[in-house]
């Protein structure tokens, strides 16, 4: 028993001496002018990066992080698609058809429940 606490106690240690730390590096944001969220998933800055982030990468870190469609072009992604798609029609839907039940099984369920004695 203390030998196996001895060894996860050693395997811990040196896990904690030889993992470096991953600081976020705010000096960053302040280079370019934009929040961390710009380049990062999480608005707070570190973790997965973004495609902006990837693509600012990928361009070695200019002074300028940039736009959405020049990072996904940098990073080889075509994007295809009718704007049509994405705007609103024009005129109203028409009006949506009345609901339907199924007068049997409705009737069913009641007398079910109406001949149920309880437990």
């Amino acid at each position: 028993m203390r030998t196996r606490f001895a060894i996860i106690l050693v395997l811990a240690l040196s896990a904690a001496l030889f993992v470096s730390a991953v600081q976020a590096m705010p000096e960053y944001a302040n280079q370019v002018g934009e929040p961390c969220g710009t380049c990062h998933i999480s608005a707070a800055g570190g973790g997965l990066r973004s495609p902006r982030g990837q693509a600012w990468v990928a361009q070695q870190k200019p002074a300028a992080v940039p736009s959405l469609e020049e990072s996904l072009a940098i990073l080889g992604v075509k994007v295809s698609g009718d704007p049509a798609d994405y705007v609103a029609p024009s005129a109203p839907p028409p009006p949506a058809a009345p609901l339907a039940t199924r007068y049997d099984r409705k009737m069913w369920l009641v007398e079910v429940l109406m001949g149920y004695a309880g437990n």
